[in-house]
């Protein structure tokens, strides 16, 4: 963010210069600081509320250690990971949303829904997508810390949360309460040397050099496109041999009140349907 802060700040200094020597180049420059916030709104704003979580968790005391914005190594690839906590009491992964508006879910459904006045969105549920997250560190670390692994969910101050049920695998919370929920896991599970074993591991995720971050964030990207082409292209060959792509069990032929259709043969458990 200190980047975007000293471009302000020239932005401030230059204006009036421009406005006097050229109202039109400024007009045009206008434009296009416009155009440039629009397209990345959603960057700026991300970047700005990881700002504010860092500054959160920094408050938590010497016996958390913190790691930020970290791409573990998977099968496919790698998965980022916004935060983890590393303490006596535990490890936390913690998943970010920087969303706003009414936040509705559970924890079975595959996608979310923020509300904004009458607009409805939808979003992987988060609990799922922090799942792969605590397998990959699980994997990373080792097995044996599985029961010290813990999901949280941290949405913004900006949101109002929903949910009519508890979740069982995760916690949801807003930034404000993210401090005291991590704090309430109180009783020692690691021990000093166990903390640092999982420290050092993390310390060399931990990427200094600027080009080598764009390089692995670009990395990232191409792996999640690459493996959603290659999810599409297994989902359409399993509906040519009538199999569901969410169960992997056979598609039977059924008749509906609009006419007949493939449902999967594992209904009601599962929903899905294609045409006949």
């Amino acid at each position: 963010m200190g980047k975007w802060i000293i471009v302000a700040a020239v932005a401030l200094v230059l204006l009036p210069i421009l406005f006097i020597i050229n109202p039109l180049l400024l007009a045009f420059v206008f434009l296009t600081g416009v155009i440039f916030l629009n397209r990345n709104y959603s960057v700026i704003k991300g970047a700005a509320g990881e700002r504010k979580v860092n500054q959160l968790l920094n408050r938590l005391g010497p016996n958390y250690t913190l790691f930020h914005d970290l791409y573990l190594p998977t099968e496919k690839g790698t998965t980022q990971v916004d935060h983890i906590v590393t303490s006596p009491y535990g490890i936390f992964v913690i998943e970010t949303k920087h969303y706003n508006g009414w936040i509705f879910g559970n924890e079975h459904n595959k996608y979310w829904t923020q509300v904004i006045y009458k607009r409805k969105e939808r979003m992987l549920n988060p609990i799922w997508q922090n799942y792969g997250h605590i397998q990959a560190l699980k994997n990373f670390i080792g097995e044996e810390h599985d029961a010290y692994l813990h999901s949280i969910i941290a949405f913004s101050n900006a949101s109002t949360l929903k949910f009519k049920d508890d979740f069982r695998s995760a916690r949801v919370t807003q930034f404000m309460n993210l401090t005291k929920v991590l704090k309430e896991w109180d009783i020692h599970r690691l021990n000093e040397i166990q903390l640092q074993e999982i420290n050092i591991k993390l310390e060399g995720l931990v990427m200094k050099d600027k080009k080598l971050q764009r390089k692995v964030r670009k990395q990232h990207v191409q792996d999640i496109q690459s493996n959603r082409k290659e999810r599409v292209w297994n989902e359409k060959r399993l509906l040519k041999q009538n199999i569901c792509p969410k169960c992997k069990v056979e598609l039977v032929l059924r008749d509906g009140k609009y006419g007949s259709f493939y449902g999967c043969s594992s209904f009601p458990k599962c929903r899905f349907t294609k045409n006949a």
